[in-house]
């Protein structure tokens, strides 16, 4: 059977699921980095207690990960702790452009990444939900385990794709 070459140069297409979790690992890590650049700026500008506010919004209606980006926020009073923040930022926007890229490019360790880094959040999702519970606390929980499990189950089953012998 011959394949015709528009079929052979179009690109592979991807899971809607996939795609789902690329778009939202470039998005965060894009807004992670953007909350990097803009908090040191609106310290200097002198609007300690509109970014302090905001911090304690985070701090009680949201997921995990905004509580401990709000109590971030709360201590970056002083400079050190505005450096703090600034790093932890920097880092998991920079780690979740990664995991983003390596989805998109299909490296074998992408979802692999993924799945260990939302996995070991999962407990701390759970200790907050338990503290404060919220329903945003237990969509975010909700979502990264079907992140967890959709993104282990693909690798799996492409690693097992791989392994069969050719007929």
């Amino acid at each position: 059977m011959k394949v015709s070459s528009a079929h052979r140069s179009s690109p592979a297409r991807r899971e809607r699921g996939l795609v789902i979790i690329i778009a939202y690992k470039w998005i965060k890590g894009v807004l992670w980095l953007a909350f990097a650049a803009a908090l040191p700026l609106l310290v200097h500008l002198g609007l300690e207690a509109r970014v302090l506010g905001v911090a304690a919004h985070l701090q009680h209606h949201a997921g995990a990960w905004s509580v401990a980006l709000g109590k971030l926020v709360a201590r970056a009073g002083s400079r050190r702790g505005l450096f703090v923040v600034f790093v932890a930022l920097v880092a998991d926007g920079v780690a979740s452009l990664v995991e983003g890229w390596a989805l998109v490019h299909g490296a074998w360790w992408g979802p692999w990444l993924v799945v260990v880094t939302t996995a070991s959040l999962l407990p701390f999702e759970v200790l907050a939900f338990v503290k404060h519970p919220h329903v945003v606390r237990a969509a975010v929980f909700f979502v990264n385990t079907v992140i967890v499990w959709y993104l282990a189950r693909t690798a799996l089953l492409k690693r097992h794709e791989r392994r069969e012998p050719f007929a």
